[in-house]
């Protein structure tokens, strides 16, 4: 196996030097001069950018990713006459009575911000079921022909939203959607083309790995994609793999504990829903939301059943991570988790998103060790938080510096296809935030660790990058040392390694 030389670059240190890489692994990391190398090695001038270890993203969706490239694109609309033509469009490619999908229409873009309605796009999809997701994914517009189709005229509760004189608009959320996703046909083969797709989008971004949540709708396909991509090593990224409590008869019945255990697919646990989203004012909050004092969102599990399915995961071996973004939910995480977690316990148990966080939950988590991982992102995407929750409570949305500060491990991730699967845009966004609550915005070095060391120490990845460690590494094409924030976001990705082979170089 030859070996690759990565020459003239800089470190994050700011010393210059380079990388040389054999078998996979990092032989020698050098600062001036250039070490003799074997003839045919490949190599990369990175004439003074920098090489940063391989960048990973620790929460997102790569099947969802792969099947919005082939589903109707709502991403960027900012009406309903934008969705209704984008529908158009995918009804026209689609043959009758064939579902058509799409994702991430936001009705905080749209000048009324009012949620669309099922009179919104019947004219338009006559004889196809629609479902459209919303950007957060916890909530779905269908139109007419959809609710007929799945009997949903008859269901109650308020996963299901009705009209004032009682008739369904066309709104679902949360626990509603799984029988929705459910209902719309998949094969593994089409599971592995989406991967395949994400795969190589990753790889030009800069990422290395990236923990992959399976969806509780399609984890037999999304499973079978994996195993047999794994086999046949016809992926280029490390994926951490997560799939949600419904599977894991199908993952013991499969053996998929043995079949996806190796360095580059390996399964590492099992995603769980406490509530929902903030966009949706689904995510569960200690007190009503400020703009809709009616509603304080909603918990999907009681505290005993949350609390048994934590200690069933636990029992099985597993890392949990758990789905809270309102105080009320991440408060039911913490009180599950802390009943099995602790500096001793070796699963790295951990709270995804984590998003209003209060300093009692900062210390509950940190007095139980329960690592996080947050979306920057979200920081400068949710313009409307404020409304949400009001001026006091929104000050502790998102507050990055603080869980680092209280010793919390906390690491990076895009909830891809929700947000930009790039990492730079995701350290941009935590060093910069939009202005919002400045004094929780983090430095260079704080934003690479949550990409960087911290990533890897929540997947249970040896954190460094040594000689010795594995040849994993970006290489970016600037010095960023002393960078001014603001500049970051046009930071760009000349190679992408993995294995000490090259999985994305520019014009290469």
């Amino acid at each position: 196996m030859k070996g690759l030389l990565v020459r003239d670059c800089t470190f994050l240190d700011s010393a210059t030097g380079g990388v040389y890489c054999e078998r996979g692994r990092v032989v020698k990391l050098y600062t001036g001069g250039e070490p003799d190398v074997p003839s045919g090695t490949a190599v990369l001038d990175a004439n003074g950018g920098t090489v940063v270890p391989g960048l990973v993203d620790t929460h997102c969706h790569p099947f969802e990713y792969g099947r919005l490239k082939r589903s109707v694109d709502l991403r960027g609309t900012s009406n309903i006459t934008g969705i209704r033509l984008r529908l158009q469009a995918g009804v026209m490619r689609a043959h009758p009575g064939e579902w058509v999908v799409g994702m991430g229409w936001d009705q905080e873009a749209f000048p009324d911000r009012k949620m669309p309605s099922r009179g919104d796009i019947d004219d338009v999809s006559p004889a196809n079921p629609v479902s459209l997701s919303r950007v957060c994914g916890h909530v779905a517009l269908l139109n007419s022909e959809a609710l007929r189709r799945l009997g949903f005229a008859s269901r109650s509760g308020p996963e299901y939203e009705r009209d004032a004189s009682g008739g369904l608009t066309g709104i679902v959320k949360e626990t509603a959607l799984t029988e929705v996703y459910g209902s719309i046909p998949s094969t593994p083969e089409r599971a592995a083309a989406d991967i395949q797709a994400f795969d190589g989008e990753a790889a030009r971004l800069g990422l290395t790995a990236v923990h992959c949540i399976v969806s509780p709708d399609g984890y037999r396909d999304e499973l079978q994609a994996l195993s047999a991509l794994a086999a046949e090593s016809r992926l280029a990224l490390r994926y951490r793999v997560y799939v949600p409590p419904e599977s894991l008869e199908f993952v013991r019945e499969q053996r998929l504990e043995k079949t996806l255990s190796g360095e580059r697919v390996r399964l590492n646990g099992v995603k769980i829903y406490a509530d929902g989203s903030l966009g949706a004012r689904t995510a569960a909050l200690r007190e009503p939301y400020a703009d809709a004092p009616e509603t304080s969102g909603l918990l999907r599990y009681s505290d005993e059943e949350l609390g048994a399915l934590v200690d069933r995961v636990d029992s099985l071996g597993y890392q949990a991570i758990i789905h809270a973004i309102g105080d009320r939910a991440v408060e039911q995480a913490a009180e599950a988790l802390g009943a099995v977690a602790g500096a001793s316990n070796p699963r790295r148990h951990r709270i995804e998103h984590a998003a209003l966080l209060p300093r009692d939950l900062r210390s509950k988590m940190a007095k139980h060790a329960i690592r996080a991982a947050v979306q920057p992102c979200f920081v400068t995407s949710d313009t409307w938080a404020a409304e949400r929750l009001g001026e006091d409570r929104a000050d502790d949305l998102y507050p990055f510096r603080s869980m680092l500060e209280d010793g919390l491990t906390v690491s990076g991730s895009s909830d891809s296809p929700v947000e930009s699967l790039s990492p730079i845009r995701g350290m941009w966004a935590a060093m910069t935030r939009g202005g919002a609550v400045p004094k929780e915005a983090l430095d260079l070095a704080s934003a690479f660790k949550l990409y960087t060391a911290n990533a890897r120490s929540n997947g249970f990845d040896l954190p460094g990058f040594d000689e010795g460690d594995a040849a994993d590494f970006t290489v970016l094409d600037s010095a960023v040392a002393g960078m001014h924030p603001a500049l970051f976001r046009k930071v760009g990705v000349v190679g992408t390694v993995t294995g000490g082979t090259f999985v994305h170089r520019f014009g290469g």
